[in-house]
């Protein structure tokens, strides 16, 4: 039997005290949300019933991990660079639960998927149409101007007379005005058991996470999205949630149906939302994403034009950080970085 000496018992109960005193602090929860890198995405992808290309590049979709943080992530979260804090209720609406937030993001992954897809087979040629029945508002954030005037489960079909049928269409068009206007929304809200249409002004605020975006102030999804397609598309995106994933999701479905390596082997990193039009919106994290971008070796980093700023900080001789707003300007981004 091997016996401890006295110096050496000390030690190990100075170590047994720090670990249960580092273990409890994991139980301990906080009033915060961190974000931090995320592993990068190379989508895999089926087709059914079309000829398809591979491609010895990547095309990476970069990632955030965003949790609720405990007191022992908050701490590690203040020595940590890549890391940041977030109050609560900036990511968490009222009403709704961390659960519900992760099916709402699980959702809005889905419909960037299917728009992705969309975007991808226009740009091959297809012609692509689409139908919703509406966006339902699942959640209100706190400061929200309409926080008192939508509820949960109302469906907006319209602003400013514009019919909306799908929340692809409800942020491509308040991304037409700007902030301090004032849009009327109409929606429908059940009251006493009847849908009555009913019309809601409010003035656009600024994002609480994209610089110099207009917003409401509220989570949404389509109800019943339904686009046709020529064939199935699977891009398999496991519990990956979020609507960031739709520039790039667009891009390897694209490269995937053309014969031709729109990376010639390089590694290209990117990030952005995409709407049915190409158009490509902010996106939360840019910070954690272009950092999980330089540890992937990207030659080449794509990030919205309203995140530029922002990433441009992390810039490096290595890498280049280009800014786009369309599917359209990615690719010849990409071509031209490409051809060198």
């Amino acid at each position: 039997m091997y016996n401890l000496s006295n110096k050496n018992k000390k030690l190990l109960i100075i170590f047994l005290v720090f670990f249960v005193s580092i273990s409890s602090l994991s139980l301990v929860k906080t009033d915060y949300y961190f974000m931090s890198p995320g592993p990068p995405y190379q989508w895999d992808i089926e087709y059914e019933k079309i000829d398809t290309y591979e491609f010895e590049g990547n095309l990476f979709q970069l990632t955030v991990r965003r949790d609720e943080a405990n007191a022992l992530v908050y701490a590690w979260s203040l020595i940590n660079e890549s890391y940041d804090l977030y109050p609560r209720e900036i990511i968490l609406p009222d009403g709704v639960t961390p659960k519900e937030l992760s099916e709402i993001s699980i959702q809005n992954m889905r419909t960037s998927e299917n728009v992705a897809i969309a975007v991808a087979l226009k740009n091959v040629g297809y012609e692509i149409s689409s139908k919703g029945d509406g966006v339902a508002v699942v959640g209100l954030l706190d400061d929200s101007p309409v926080k008192n005037k939508l509820k949960k489960g109302d469906l907006i079909q319209s602003i400013n007379s514009t019919d909306i049928f799908s929340a692809t269409e409800f942020i491509a068009t308040l991304r037409t005005y700007s902030i301090g206007e004032t849009v009327s929304i109409g929606l429908l809200r059940e009251i006493d058991g009847v849908k009555k249409q009913i019309f809601v002004k409010t003035t656009l605020v600024e994002h609480v996470e994209y610089k110099g975006e207009p917003m409401v102030g509220f989570l949404a999804t389509t109800v019943n999205e339904r686009f046709d397609f020529p064939f199935e598309i699977d891009i398999k995106t496991g519990n990956v949630g979020g609507p960031s994933a739709g520039l790039m999701m667009a891009l390897n479905v694209y490269n995937n149906l053309i014969p031709q390596d729109i990376t010639n082997s390089m590694i290209v990193a990117g990030t952005g939302t995409i709407e049915i039009d190409g158009s490509v919106g902010p996106v939360g994290g840019i910070k954690q994403k272009i950092i999980a971008a330089k540890r992937a070796g990207a030659e080449l980093i794509l990030v919205p034009v309203a995140n530029f700023e922002e990433a441009t900080q992390f810039e490096t001789d290595k890498t280049a950080i280009v800014a786009v707003d369309s599917f359209d300007e990615a690719l010849s981004v990409i071509s031209q970085y490409s051809s060198r």
